[in-house]
């Protein structure tokens, strides 16, 4: 969707509440999802609630504050209608030299609750919504396209450089993994016009990746249900502190997915204005 009219630099800053939207949707659905739990539910379902109610309360906020904030439309955010399209429905997952382990996860209920509700739907969702759909169409709407891309991009790589304990060059390797993802994301967006199909990848990674389910790296995680142990200890293919997600082979199978999206938006003519 072509973008019009220009934001002052006031009402572009109001952009950054999404930041605010998120942390506050995380915490309060993992509060409300632990109730049950105090009364006995089992841990799968609180992983269920956490990431419905994730999901719900950081996409109501989001568009409350495109509304009342930024006032526009969700689909002026990109937030609406929810689309998918194939080329962006299927993922794919490095197999680099390796062999494969199965886990031990004493709860696999557990684990595969919060991967598929928790760290896939709900985080994807919601990190979408903020970076793709409301900071993407408030710098957009106040600088261009270009800075729309690399600005929110750098913003969402550097949220996952906080709270970790990296070293310097752990540092680097994860700006640049994470700003490479999000400008994926971000050209994923512009050429389906919806947050949704990069949430739909995000959250496929998040699940498989983060959750639980697989765990790549040099060595065997108890927690995750399988594990694929590459025979490698290089930091630039197993991404170093942060794990596979910032190694070389990510990152280029991202630029390759970019690649990918700049063809078809030339294609489209949707990148063309005001780039």
């Amino acid at each position: 969707m072509e973008q019009t009219g220009k934001f002052s630099n006031g009402r572009a800053a109001l952009g950054l509440l999404a930041l605010v939207i998120l942390a506050a949707a995380q915490l309060g659905a993992q509060l409300l999802a632990s109730l049950p739990l105090m009364v006995g539910a089992p841990v799968w379902l609180g992983n269920v609630l956490a990431g419905v109610l994730y999901a719900a309360l950081g996409v109501a906020g989001l568009l409350l504050l495109c509304g009342k904030g930024l006032r526009v439309t969700p689909e002026e955010c990109r937030l609406a209608p929810v689309r998918l399209r194939p080329v962006w429905a299927a993922g794919a997952l490095l197999c680099q030299p390796g062999h494969w382990q199965a886990g031990s996860a004493e709860d696999a209920a557990a684990v595969a609750a919060g991967a598929v509700f928790f760290f896939g739907a709900g985080t994807g969702i919601v990190e979408e919504a903020v970076f793709r759909g409301v900071l993407m169409t408030a710098v957009e709407r106040r600088w261009n396209k270009t800075a729309a891309v690399l600005g929110p991009s750098l913003a969402f790589a550097l949220l996952h450089v906080l709270g970790r304990e990296l070293s310097f060059a752990g540092i680097l390797q994860l700006l640049a993994a994470g700003t490479a993802v999000g400008v994926l994301f971000s050209l994923v967006a512009y050429e389906s016009g919806t947050v949704w199909c990069g949430a739909a990848m995000h959250a496929v990674w998040n699940m498989v990746m983060i959750g639980g389910v697989l765990h790549i790296g040099p060595e065997p995680d108890g927690y995750a249900l399988l594990n694929y142990v590459l025979d490698s200890a290089s930091p630039l293919v197993t991404g170093g502190d942060f794990g596979v997600e910032a190694s070389l082979p990510s990152i280029a199978v991202y630029l390759g997915f970019s690649a990918l999206a700049l063809v078809r938006l030339k294609r489209s003519k949707a990148f063309a204005h005001t780039a």
